[in-house]
């Protein structure tokens, strides 16, 4: 029998190795895109976040503003955000995912979720359970860590 941890390192590596298979996976996606990585973390954050100013792209990226300025001013030019007056304040102006943005956004998404959906069909029902009890174990401690944990009913 495992050591605690061992087990805890064996579920680690399984983990890396489903997200190296996700990836495998969803490769072509990836690389057909056009994106620094810079511009695709902008358009997540835009995604999980909503519109947002120059100042707070900068804060949530950990970046200076003149260079979330230009990561905003690149991805306004390929057409995956826009720009919107602030209605709190009409000086400022808020950056936001355009509906090519959100497309972008929600099918790296969907194939993460589809080709984690096939893999799941695969499994007996006795496995299933006993992976949902683990998960949602893993959720609860997640949400005892960091309270502002979101998730789905």
């Amino acid at each position: 029998m495992h050591d605690r941890s061992a087990l805890i390192a064996d579920i680690l590596q399984a983990q890396q190795n489903i997200n190296r298979a996700i990836g495998a996976s969803s490769r072509q996606l990836w690389v057909e895109l056009d994106l620094s990585m810079a511009q695709l973390k902008t358009l997540m954050t835009l995604y999980d976040s909503g519109p947002l100013s120059i100042g707070q792209i900068a804060e949530a990226l950990g970046i200076g503003q003149p260079t979330a300025s230009h990561l905003v001013e690149r991805l306004v030019q390929s057409g995956f955000v826009g720009r919107t007056e602030d209605p709190v304040d009409r000086r400022r102006t808020l950056a936001e995912l355009s509906s090519r943005g959100n497309t972008l956004i929600e099918q790296l998404r969907e194939v993460r979720s589809e080709q984690l959906h096939r893999w799941l069909m695969q499994l007996d029902d006795p496995t299933l359970a006993a992976l949902r009890l683990g998960l949602q174990a893993l959720i609860d401690a997640a949400r005892a860590d960091v309270p502002s944990i979101a998730t789905a009913p």
